[in-house]
């Protein structure tokens, strides 16, 4: 993989590099096996304090029957090679009845993004549970209510939600330099050693395999399954990438990329048709049919223009202007003033400016009031709409329904972790692990890939991701690995809940088609 820094380091979002001798994780040398027990009502824990995991059981209503499973919450040990302990890693487990060694049951490790980010957000996404939002997840409960999820993935796959080292209850070991975990490679080895311990632990080696991230959670991922290919043997069966970030070049607004303001043209122009800001759109088909237009003219026509640069003609320039207004809803003067580039910052805080709104950049149905008298949001309001019904949720639900308890801050987001991440030095440029992805599926012909996108995502626009499974080289035998779909919801599918079902039946559909080993593209607007 190219060695490169990003240009920007985005909120819920591999490399070679040559990692510190203390972070080589030794085969399960220095683990100490513990048998799961039932530990309900036991007292809180402390960092000093053994950690043994909590098992319980419980039963959800999902299409009118019962499902059955089991939650295990606890930690998986790292050490070095000499068997020093190095870090704890906190997982929740959710696996049903028949489980057992060599059985067909899929299992699937879960990551969220940030860096830093612990795995609350698709815990509480696909996992049994999840908080009902108002308004199809675009506005604030005025309560946190945890109900059975409709849209779980536990029918058809176990799940493991795992949290990196500084998130949720992981921790660094005692006297350990916690920043060392914090950059693309270290991170990565550790979340390899994670799942080498967890399927040796729980006797899952012959059970298909599947990696889930979201957003940075899918550059882990992609630098994951090349390195348990190569380093540890294991074979995944499929990933599973929800808001892709494998290009950061492509959701970079730099002056000079010219890029990314073309890919997301197609979201700004979802997201105008959405506050209906283009008179006499209404429904879906109309959104689909704008959506390939304004695909095909970003790639081609707008693309070309920005390229031009200064060498522009202005009547070249006033009719790409008008052409942009007239998707994306912001005055011409105003992009031609901004030649011809608005980042998302700049269109979420101008959109709704008449109705003083900003918009959200996770997810830009999500709208709040604007700061009086400031042009700018101190923070997105998508992010905030879901933080903190999530925050109080996992807190109650992991002490309640889980009996797990602990005196240590459960860090949702380790801001630490985020600031102090490490890209990579010696250039300048941009994070690309999508070739680390190519490298995978080109060693691995039986491995297969799934993305989902929402169409109001401006932190990793859709077609961003479209663009980048276009240029990852894969031989033509390879290409229909690649399953993409997009869906009328954020950056976080799932909170909205018809997308969350239908990203649910994509998904299993998915499963049953890459176990069969057949092709499973199904690429669909």
């Amino acid at each position: 993989m190219t060695k490169l820094l990003p240009c920007l380091a985005m909120l819920l979002f591999s490399i070679t590099l040559s990692l510190p001798p203390a972070l080589g994780a030794k085969d399960d040398g220095g683990e100490q096996k513990s048998s799961p027990v039932e530990q309900a009502g036991r007292p809180s824990r402390t960092e000093a304090e053994p950690h043994s995991p909590v098992v319980t059981q419980h039963a959800i209503a999902l299409n009118g029957q019962q499902l059955a499973y089991t939650a295990t919450a606890g930690y998986i040990p790292i050490t070095d090679d000499t068997g020093k302990l190095q870090a704890n890693i906190f997982y929740v487990a959710y696996t049903r009845p028949g489980a057992q060694a060599g059985a067909a049951r899929p299992v699937t490790f879960a990551f969220n993004g940030g860096p830093g980010a612990s795995s609350m957000w698709l815990h509480l996404g696909v996992g049994p549970k999840r908080v009902i939002l108002a308004m199809d997840g675009t506005a604030l409960p005025n309560s946190t209510v945890l109900t059975d999820n409709e849209g779980t993935w536990l029918d058809f796959t176990d799940l493991v939600f795992v949290d990196p080292v500084g998130a949720g209850f992981s921790r660094a070991a005692d006297g350990v330099d916690p920043k060392q975990f914090y950059e693309v490679r270290s991170d990565i080895q550790v979340a390899g050693s994670f799942i080498r311990r967890y399927i040796t632990r729980y006797q899952r080696w012959l059970s298909p395999k599947f990696i889930l991230g979201e957003s940075y959670g899918t550059t882990r991922a992609a630098g994951l399954v090349n390195r348990l290919q190569d380093v540890a043997g294991i074979n995944v069966n499929g990933v599973i990438l929800v808001s892709c970030a494998l290009d950061f070049q492509t959701f970079s607004f730099d002056p000079a990329n010219d890029l990314a303001y073309a890919l997301v043209l197609p979201s700004y122009a979802a997201t105008a048709w959405y506050h209906t800001k283009r008179k006499g759109m209404q429904s879906q088909a109309e959104l689909s049919d704008t959506l390939e237009r304004a695909e095909k003219w970003a790639i081609s026509d707008y693309l070309v223009a920005l390229a031009k640069g200064d060498t522009l003609s202005q009547p070249e320039r006033n009719r790409v202007a008008l052409q942009i207004a007239q998707y994306i809803g912001l005055p011409q003067g105003e992009i031609e003033r901004n030649r011809l580039r608005i980042g998302p910052a700049r269109f979420g805080r101008r959109l709704l400016r008449d109705e003083e709104l900003i918009l959200g950049r996770l997810d830009s149905r999500v709208t709040t009031a604007a700061v009086p008298g400031s042009d700018q949001a101190d923070s997105d309001p998508a992010f905030f709409l879901v933080t903190g019904p999530l925050v109080e949720a996992i807190n109650d639900y992991l002490q309640r329904d889980l009996q797990y308890r602990s005196d240590l801050r459960y860090e949702f987001l380790s801001r630490e972790a985020n600031h102090s991440w490490k890209w990579l030095s010696g250039g300048q440029g941009y994070v690309y692990v999508a070739d680390e992805l190519a490298e995978a599926m080109s060693r691995d012909s039986r491995l297969r890939v799934f993305a989902g996108a929402g169409y109001f995502d401006l932190a990793t626009p859709y077609l961003a991701q479209k663009y980048t499974f276009a240029h990852m080289g894969l031989a033509p035998q390879l290409r229909d690995h690649i399953t993409f779909a997009a869906y009328p919801t954020g950056h976080q599918i799932y909170t909205d809940p018809a997308s969350a079902r239908k990203l649910k039946d994509d998904v299993a559909a998915f499963m049953q088609c890459a176990l069969s080993d057949l092709p499973c593209n199904a690429s669909h607007r």
